[in-house]
């Protein structure tokens, strides 16, 4: 094969975005189990987690192939800016009332519709108008959540079965015109503006809020668990099952504290809609975005343990990458040039530094199909025109290949970190391994002093966090070690370090272990591994440290 191959400009072995790399996934996807697992009703993980990259949309558009009654959502279909345009919405939730109700009510409402009318083919106006009448006389036992769960149908009508974001504006109509209803019968309409309370008395903003109160609280969410039940009744057949899939949740498809908000309620959903034995909402998010959502609209009551058991960690082994790989490889290099079954042996160096090629690859990974993707997309390039990737464009590859992963990480994390390439600086030029104590007091005061002016534009609990450690520098400068903590602690979040807590463990990754680690918890001779994904990008020195 080598005499006849030589690498083109035009050849990869597939693309970062899943959405965009149909031809590969269809012919390598590599199926480690979660497949099964997503299927299976019965089995209650439906909330697929895992970092960018790690091939959650892959996953999800391989399960909607398997199962073929699956039903898509995307986010930005919805028509949720409605929600996020609302005068009145906004005012009530300025004023601290909850509209957490009312975001779940529309959750139900839409995945209750969208199984209904996949269930009995609802695509035509004569098909839709007999069916609670039918429904009513199939369910003749009078069972009270079935006569209520009938009435609700019956109640909404024709309106029911239209088009998601009709069904969306006109549930938030509703409620808007409710909410006006009762809060004018307090203060003038003139009053409800988007300053929130601030021209109100405090007598006012009182009755104003028990007022809206009730009314949210009031919304048909009771009658929607009796639409469930009578879901479940409906769906008696268990080889007719039905899929609700939704990603892409942490794009930008309504105003970001919305979105928060939102997305905790469709987590709350998904536990609710496990009562439906044979129907299944399934849902991909980044393990930031859920630590964000739990985070920054958490609520009384709201406990996360009780989601774990929801939730679906995706993870890979090397075997398992290595077995991508191979598959991408050989499809590239087939569909050109020979039916011979081809590697990553027959195409990379035997070894680099010492050490297998492939072991090289993989620990510049952080161990995500994306990273390999674009690591041997990366050799491909250097290696234009010549039939195998040599040692020195292996390591041309790996400068440009750490610079995009460095850059790919900044964005991954922007809304946590806005300045983590800022952050960053303090790890240019270290050794592989130091202390955090080797992070000296200058380098600290220095970073400090370039974040005080942006951390000022910055909003939320971890920008809180950064001003409280910035302040303590400010005051005193010889006080660093809040900030060093805090540093250590981020960088280990994101991934780019590992820490060893003590001298008888072993270094601990985000990627593979401990998602975040306190600040509380480093010491002056914690020790720091970076992470050698990034080492070309901040000019560590792989052979210093211990």
């Amino acid at each position: 094969m080598a005499h006849k191959f030589r690498f083109r400009t035009t050849d990869t072995i597939g693309v970062a975005d899943a959405e965009s790399d149909h031809a590969f996934l269809e012919a390598c996807f590599v199926d480690t189990g979660e497949l099964d697992l997503l299927s299976d009703c019965a089995d209650h993980r439906r909330i697929v987690l895992g970092r960018t990259g790690a091939g959650k949309t892959a996953l999800l558009n391989k399960l909607q192939e398997r199962v073929g009654t699956a039903i898509s959502i995307r986010p930005e279909s919805l028509a949720l800016a409605y929600i996020s345009n609302s005068t009145i919405l906004q005012f009530v939730d300025s004023l601290g009332v909850s509209l957490d109700i009312f975001f779940k009510l529309l959750w139900r409402h839409v995945f209750t519709v969208e199984v209904i009318k996949a269930h009995f083919h609802l695509d035509s106006p004569d098909a839709k108008d007999g069916l609670v009448e039918w429904l009513r006389g199939v369910f003749s036992d009078k069972k009270r959540q079935h006569e209520k769960a009938l009435a609700y149908l019956e109640r909404w009508g024709s309106k029911f079965w239209e088009q998601t974001d009709y069904r969306i504006e006109e549930l938030t109509t509703k409620l808007e015109s409710d909410l006006k209803a009762s809060i004018t019968a307090e203060i003038p309409a003139t009053k409800i503006n988007l300053s929130g309370g601030q021209s109100l008395s405090q007598e006012e903003k009182a009755k104003v809020v028990e007022r809206a109160k009730y009314v949210v609280n009031q919304v048909q969410i009771q009658e929607l668990s009796y639409v469930l039940e009578l879901l479940d009744s409906i769906l008696e057949d268990p080889k007719r099952r039905y899929y609700i899939v939704i990603d892409r949740l942490d794009e930008n498809w309504v105003e970001e504290g919305l979105r928060y908000l939102l997305i905790r309620a469709l987590i709350e959903t998904v536990k609710d809609f496990c009562k439906v034995r044979h129907a299944k909402i399934i849902i991909a998010l980044r393990y930031d975005l859920i630590d964000r959502v739990i985070r920054l609209s958490r609520g009384p009551g709201f406990q996360e343990e009780k989601y774990e058991s929801l939730y679906l960690d995706l993870g890979w082994t090397r075997e398992q990458l290595i077995q991508l790989l191979d598959k991408r490889i050989e499809r590239m290099v087939r569909q050109s040039y020979t039916g011979q079954p081809v590697t990553h042996k027959d195409l990379l160096p035997k070894s680099v530094d010492k050490q297998p090629a492939i072991d090289y690859v993989l620990d510049r990974t952080l161990m995500r199909p994306r990273d390999v993707i674009l690591f041997f997309n990366a050799c491909v390039r250097q290696a234009r025109d010549n039939p195998v990737v040599t040692v020195a464009m292996l390591k041309d590859a790996e400068g440009e290949y750490s610079r995009q992963r460095l850059r790919s990480l900044a964005d991954e994390w922007i809304a946590d970190y806005p300045d983590l390439l800022t952050l960053v600086d303090v790890l240019k030029n270290q050794p592989a391994r130091f202390m955090v104590q080797d992070i000296t007091d200058e380098q600290c005061v220095n970073l400090a002093i370039r974040l005080l002016d942006s951390n000022k534009r910055a909003t939320g609990e971890l920008a809180e966090e950064l001003a409280e450690v910035l302040r303590e520098i400010e005051n005193d400068p010889t006080h660093t070690t809040a900030f060093r903590n805090w540093l250590v602690a981020v960088f280990y979040r994101v991934g780019m370090v590992g820490l060893k807590l003590e001298s008888f463990e072993a270094i601990t990754w985000s990627t593979t272990g401990r998602r975040s680690i306190s600040a509380a918890e480093i010491m002056p001779s914690t020790r720091i591994a970076v992470h050698p994904c990034f080492w070309r990008s901040i000019g560590t020195n792989p052979r210093s440290g211990d």
